[in-house]
């Protein structure tokens, strides 16, 4: 505990049940016995003082709790009623992630840098990310995802699709599907796609802009956020060989499976 910044949990208030209680927290909160001295100095935990200036500053300011504070801290730690305040500030992502957006998108796309940041994103803008984050109005071109792919960079497509934003696949060159398999896919079923797909992301391919709900869209921004952290972080992601679709209505969400396909050689890039 020589480093412990203790604070009591945030949101939590420290309220006296009765003559001989205290209470910190209502959802149920923590009962605590009271003993002189133990609210004003629960009072003194704001995460910045350590414990030996909590010591030292007890003695001052407290003098009637007779206990060292280690005593009065072990129990409501591990309760969960007082935290230390380090563990309580967002982790830096150790993760080089540059944010490409569509002018189109660009109200999006504040949204989607703005979550990024919160999660502890510190450069959106890195020169030789570790992931490219591409948000388009509409079906994007493909040049952008095949360099990406070319350099073993990872990217994810979000994209602004009618009323709806579709994540993914988040590719991982030659881990994970690519949108050549996607696209490989779609045209065994739709023998136009090869057409259609040469189109895209050429000025004037939208006849107007996509009309998404706005609480859609930050709710879309959250979810880019999350899956930038789950990636830096090693966890599984939603779309890891799968696209995700949320909307039209802010809780609506569906996914599909993208499956590696036999006519795409991304699975070789690494032996190349």
């Amino acid at each position: 505990m020589t480093h412990l910044r203790p604070v009591v949990r945030p949101g939590s208030p420290l309220l006296r049940r009765d003559a001989a209680h205290l209470q910190i927290g209502t959802t149920p909160g923590v009962v605590v016995p009271d003993r002189p001295g133990l609210l004003a100095f629960l009072r003194l935990l704001d995460g910045v003082r350590d414990l030996d200036r909590l010591r030292s500053l007890a003695r001052s300011e407290v003098p009637e709790l007779d206990v060292d504070p280690t005593e009065v801290l072990r129990p409501l730690i591990a309760a969960g009623a007082v935290v230390d305040a380090s563990r309580l500030r967002p982790q830096p992502v150790r993760l080089a992630v540059s944010v490409h957006v569509d002018p189109a998108a660009h109200r999006f796309g504040s949204l989607v840098r703005g979550a990024l940041t919160d999660v502890g994103v510190r450069d959106l803008d890195a020169p030789d990310p570790d992931l490219l984050v591409v948000v388009s109005c509409g079906e994007p071109g493909r040049a952008v995802f095949s360099a990406a792919a070319r350099q073993s960079v990872c990217h994810l497509p979000v994209v602004l699709d009618d009323d709806r934003v579709r994540l993914g696949p988040l590719v991982r060159p030659g881990l994970t599907p690519c949108l050549g398999c996607l696209d490989l896919t779609r045209a065994d079923w739709d023998p136009a796609w090869p057409v259609l797909l040469h189109q895209l992301g050429r000025p004037g391919h939208l006849a107007a802009p996509p009309v998404v709900d706005p609480v859609l869209l930050h709710v879309a921004a959250a979810e880019v956020a999350s899956e930038v952290r789950a990636l830096a972080t090693g966890r599984s992601l939603p779309t890891s060989g799968a696209v995700l679709a949320l909307g039209p209505a802010h809780d609506a969400r569906d996914s599909w499976p993208v499956a590696f396909h036999h006519a795409c050689g991304c699975a070789l890039l690494p032996a190349a």
